[in-house]
Order: C-alpha cells, then sequence, then structure tokens
C-alpha cells in the first residue's frame, strides 16, 4: 500500500510536470541554487523512498550537502524552498514574511473551515489567541495539568498490567491515552478505551495520519489539487475520515450549546463558543466549521506527535537496558517505589531528563514541522525568496549535526549533562516543537505529557525484547510523524 502511494504521487508529479509550465514570478536575481525539478523529482519520490527506504528529511539534507543550507525547487507553478541549519531556521522562522500556512484547499469540499494549524492572518491570530485564552483558562501550560495527565497515566499502567509481562504493541494503547488527553481538553470528558465511539474516532484520526503522510499531503499544496484530487481513492478516504472527526466535535458542540454558561466554560469547546460569540469581530471571522477544524488540528498533531514519541522511548530503553536500570535508580532514590514521579521532581532527576532529551533528539517525530509560505518577497541567508513560496525547515536534522553532537548516532543521554552529572545549560540547538510565531504553542503540555507518560511507566515496569521477537530496529516509518517499526514489547511489573 505504501509503495503503491509513493508511485501514484509520483505519477501525478510527472504528469503535472509535462502539462504545466513552470516559471518563477518575479525574475531569477539572486535566487538560492537548485537541484533541478526531474532531477530533484526522480530522487525524492521515487530513487531514495523506492530503493533505499531513506525518509524525506534525510534526503532534503542530502541535497543541502551538495546545494548549501537554502535551495529553491520549481514545482508546477510553485517555489520549494528547504532550509538546513539551526541559525538558518531561526532566522526564516523569526521573519514576519515567512509566518503564513500554503492554501490547502483539497478538502474544502469536505468542510469549508479553517483549522488552527492551516490558517493564515486574521484567522490565524483569532483562533491562536482563543487557544491561548484557553490554555491560561484551564492552566493547561502550567503544572495544574499535570493532574489531568495522571489520571490517564494510571489507566494506560493498568491496561499495560493486564498483559501481565507478555508480549503486546504499544501502539494502540499509548495512542488511547493521549488521544484522551485531548478528548478531556476538547470535549470535557474521557472515554472508555473499548467505547465503539472512541475507537471509531481514533481509527478516523489514525487512517488519516497514515494517508496524509502519502500522496493526499502532497497533493495538499498543489495548485489546482482541488479539481482533480476528490477523484483518488486516498483523497476520497481522508475526506471521510476527516468528516467523522468534525460530525463527531459539530455533535459534541450542539449539545455543548444546549447547556453553555460562558461564565463557567467546561472545555475547550466551550471556550471558543464564549470567544466567538462574545466578539463581532471573531464571531465574522471565524465559525463552527473553523471549530471543527480546530479540534481535528489537535487530534492529529498531539496525539500522534506525543504517543509515537513515547513508543520511541519505550524502544530505546527495551534497547538499551543499562540506561533503563540507571533511570529507576535514580527515580527509585528520588521518589522511592510508594509514589509515581511528578513533575515537582523534575529538577531532581537530571538523567531521566537526559534521556527524554535523547529521545526527542533521534526519535524527532515531526522532522520537517509543517510549511510556512512567504507572504511577500523576503530573503534567508541572504537568498532571495519569492512572495508565495513554500518553505520547509529540516528541523529534524537538526539533532545529526557532529559539530554539536559528537557521535550523533549512538544513544548517549550524558551528552546533556556536566561534569557534575547535572543538566547542561549550553545551547543545544534543538528545536522539536519548531521556533517563532508559528511554533507549537501546546509545547508545555506536550513535554509535561512527555514526562508523566514516561516515568510512570518506566517507575511502574522493566521493558524487554520479547525472546521471538525480530532484532530491535530504529527505522523510522515517515509520514505526518516519524514513527518507529511496529514493534512488541514485555512490560515486566517491577516489585
Amino acid at each position: 500500500m505504501e509503495l503503491t502511494t509513493t508511485l501514484l504521487g509520483a505519477v501525478l508529479l510527472f504528469l503535472l510536470y509535462g502539462m504545466l509550465t513552470i516559471y518563477r514570478r518575479g525574475g531569477t536575481t539572486n535566487l538560492p541554487p537548485s537541484p533541478g525539478t526531474l532531477s530533484f523529482l526522480l530522487k525524492f519520490y521515487i530513487i531514495q523512498p523506492i530503493f533505499f527506504k531513506v525518509p524525506p528529511h534525510k534526503i532534503f539534507y542530502s541535497f543541502a550537502q551538495k546545494y548549501g543550507p537554502v535551495y529553491i525547487v520549481d514545482l508546477f507553478l510553485m517555489n520549494l524552498v528547504v532550509i538546513h541549519g539551526a541559525d538558518t531556521i531561526q532566522e526564516a522562522f523569526h521573519n514576519r514574511h515567512i509566518c503564513d500556512r500554503p492554501p490547502v484547499k483539497i478538502l474544502k469540499h469536505v468542510l469549508d473551515g479553517s483549522g488552527i494549524a492551516f490558517s493564515s492572518g486574521e484567522v490565524w491570530k483569532i483562533q491562536r489567541r482563543i487557544a491561548m485564552t484557553f490554555m491560561k483558562t484551564f492552566g493547561l501550560n502550567k503544572t495544574e495539568f499535570e493532574d489531568r495527565v495522571s489520571v490517564e497515566a494510571d489507566h494506560l499502567v493498568a491496561e499495560v498490567a493486564k498483559h501481565e509481562g507478555q508480549p503486546f504493541s504499544p501502539y494502540v494503547l499509548m495512542a488511547n491515552a493521549v488521544s484522551n488527553v485531548i478528548c478531556q481538553a476538547v470535549f470535557g470528558q474521557r472515554y472508555d478505551y473499548a467505547d465503539p465511539q472512541f475507537k471509531r474516532l481514533l481509527g478516523a484520526i489514525y487512517r488519516n495520519i497514515q494517508l496524509i503522510g502519502g500522496v493526499t499531503g502532497a497533493l495538499q499544496v498543489m495548485p489546482g489539487s482541488q479539481w482533480y484530487g476528490r477523484f483518488l481513492p486516498p483523497v476520497r478516504e481522508t475526506g471521510e475520515n476527516f468528516k467523522l472527526i468534525y460530525d463527531f466535535t459539530r455533535s459534541v458542540a450542539e449539545e455543548h450549546r444546549k447547556s453553555f454558561d460562558p461564565e463557567h466554560p467546561r472545555d475547550f469547546i466551550d471556550v471558543y463558543l464564549r470567544e466567538t460569540e462574545s466578539s463581532a469581530e471573531k464571531k465574522s471571522k471565524v465559525n463552527l466549521n473553523d471549530l471543527c477544524a480546530t479540534v481535528g488540528d489537535l487530534f492529529m498533531a498531539g496525539t500522534e506527535a506525543t504517543s509515537t514519541t513515547v513508543r520511541w522511548g519505550m524502544l530505546y530503553m527495551m534497547a538499551y537496558p543499562e540506561i533503563q536500570q540507571r533511570i529507576q535508580d535514580e527515580i527509585d532514590r528520588v521518589v522511592g517505589r510508594d509514589r509515581f514521579p511528578n513533575m515537582s521532581d523534575r529538577s531532581q532527576l537530571p538523567y531521566t531528563e537526559a534521556t527524554m532529551l535523547e529521545i526527542l533528539r533521534l526519535g524527532n517525530v515531526v522532522p520537517l514541522g509543517a510549511p510556512h509560505q512567504a507572504s511577500a518577497d523576503t530573503t534567508i541567508g541572504g537568498y532571495r525568496i519569492p512572495k508565495g513560496s513554500i518553505v520547509f525547515a529540516n528541523i529534524g536534522m537538526l539533532g545529526f549535526d557532529d559539530k554539536t553532537f559528537p557521535e550523533p548516532e549512538k544513544f548517549k543521554p550524558e551528552r546533556f549533562l556536566d561534569e557534575a552529572g547535572q543538566l547542561t545549560q549550553q545551547k543545544n540547538d534543538m528545536i522539536p516543537f519548531s521556533t517563532g510565531p508559528r511554533m507549537c504553542i501546546a509545547e508545555t503540555m506536550s513535554r509535561t505529557e512527555l514526562f508523566v507518560f514516561f516515568t510512570r511507566l518506566i517507575h511502574r515496569f522493566t521493558f524487554r525484547k520479547p525472546a521471538q521477537a525480530p532484532p530491535i530496529s530504529f527505522q523510522g516509518v515517515p509520514g505526518i510523524t516519524l514513527s518507529p517499526l511496529p514493534f512488541e514489547i514485555c512490560a515486566v511489573p517491577r516489585k
């Protein structure tokens, strides 16, 4: 299925290349160097991913080694700019002309709404203000959020314990746990893991993650894709899944309206309703469709990124038992066995913190982030970037810079510790949540979830490789996120 999707995307791109005249707007003076359209497409869509199984961020990096940290590719009336290096990414994403998102029109026939992730201009600013108001109201970027995550972590630990040390796949359980944190924040309630409605919702979310990681995602920003994309089976399926998510959100929102009290908001939906209905300006620019789209963004981004990071952590602990033991010893010494670690213990767990940083470095689950778009002619790294150019930052390769991280292929938590065994304060150039105005606004939330889930699991269980399992692989599966290959694990209860 993955090979078919890739080939379909490649065929579509080459057909479009033959039909459209490729040009650059506004002349060609001082543009970044270019590898050439045909050679780029051949290498990016066929040679590297199919024959060598190379993920996109490493393919982009291979071009950077020849053409430098900023290069440009002509793609069917659209310029693709790819940037590398911490300083270049910081410069670009703090540039006010690189803050837009490319318009996504391919699924407008499903829901004509703009979420927070892919909106631009005033609509994005309003949605971002609403999201920030919600986080402030509910303490989601503060330690109060820990209690909500801890409740779900307790359910997760109980589900893992049911396997009694026998092999199981952690994929579904981690997805359920992290999704339920989002459900509590957005809908005001958690769902039992066996709830049919919850299972359908998660099924739609995770199937879309696979589809958008393939041909659907590639078509999102292609000119004219709204006219022909809907006739492709993967795009139709993506639309059907989004409709299920949006219909679910809409039904919850309508129920909320029946008992809505603007003075006592219960969750994100109530805050959204309060903020939009109390302001004529906001009400004229965002509506219920935008709310549904934003909820879809929260599930797609928040659920997959966090659950995948924790799964990478489980995989590395299974592969490096001596590191796992050292973490357990540190937690036992600081926390003891009578309670679980909490955020107030964090400063006293430097090796545990260093290990989580190393997991984020090697298991950087969103290596290319979300695409930006130039709203006006501007410059990056001294090169002219034409208006409308789509800009990708190769965030995933920052952790593999051997000047900053010697022996970057090795899993070494101590690289983040000083001689006294404390977290080093030196600049490490890692920005897994991106940077600038469009960085992930839920970074603190995500780091809290990662800490609570990871430490609670490793405090309660020792992760081991099943006896009959294949050799451990750290090969990533590219998609919306870079996730581990499917694996099983034994979670042996600790006494």
